[in-house]
C-alpha cells in the first residue's frame, strides 16, 4: 500500500482505533532483555535509551513486569492506533494530532512504527481522546 504524506489527506484518512485493554510503561535494565522473551505477546514496544530499555506492555504482563522493571510502572494508558499508512517523512502529522489532544488537556505519548502511528493516552481520557481525533479528521 502506498504511503501518504499530505497532512490534510492523512488527517481525513487516519481512522483512529481504540485498542482493547490497558497499557503501561516501565524501564528495564539491558541485562534483563532475555527476561522479556516469555512476555513478547504482551510487549507493544521496546526502545533503547541510555538509561535503560523503555518497555510498553499490556495489563496481562503487569504482574510479571513488576519483578523485572527497574523503575516504577506508569499507567494505565489506552492505546489508539492511527490506521493510515503515513509516510515516515511526512512533516507535521503528529504535531497536528498532539496539538488537538493538548487543546483538550489530554497528554499523549506518540510512537511511530513502520506502518502506523500509535498514541498512548491516559486511560480515563480515552473517550475524550477519540472524540478529539475524530473531530480533527472531519
Amino acid at each position: 500500500m502506498a504511503t501518504i504524506s499530505n497532512i490534510g489527506e492523512l488527517l481525513k484518512k487516519m481512522q483512529p482505533e481504540l485498542r482493547d485493554g490497558k497499557f503501561y510503561f516501565c524501564s528495564v535494565e539491558p541485562s534483563q532483555l532475555m527476561s522479556l522473551a516469555s512476555l513478547l505477546d504482551c510487549v507493544l514496544c521496546i526502545q533503547r535509551e541510555k538509561e535503560g530499555l523503555s518497555v510498553v506492555f499490556s495489563e496481562d504482563a503487569k504482574e510479571s513486569m513488576e519483578t523485572i522493571c527497574s523503575k516504577k510502572i506508569i499507567g494505565p494508558f489506552a492505546l489508539i492506533t492511527l490506521n493510515v499508512h503515513s509516510d515516515l517523512l511526512a512533516v507535521g502529522f503528529l504535531a497536528k494530532i498532539t496539538a488537538a489532544l493538548a487543546k483538550e488537556g489530554i497528554s499523549a505519548n506518540a510512537m511511530s512504527a513502520y506502518h502506523h502511528d500509535h498514541l498512548l493516552v491516559p486511560y480515563g481520557l480515552k473517550g475524550d481522546a477519540m472524540g478529539a481525533l475524530k473531530a480533527l479528521g472531519n
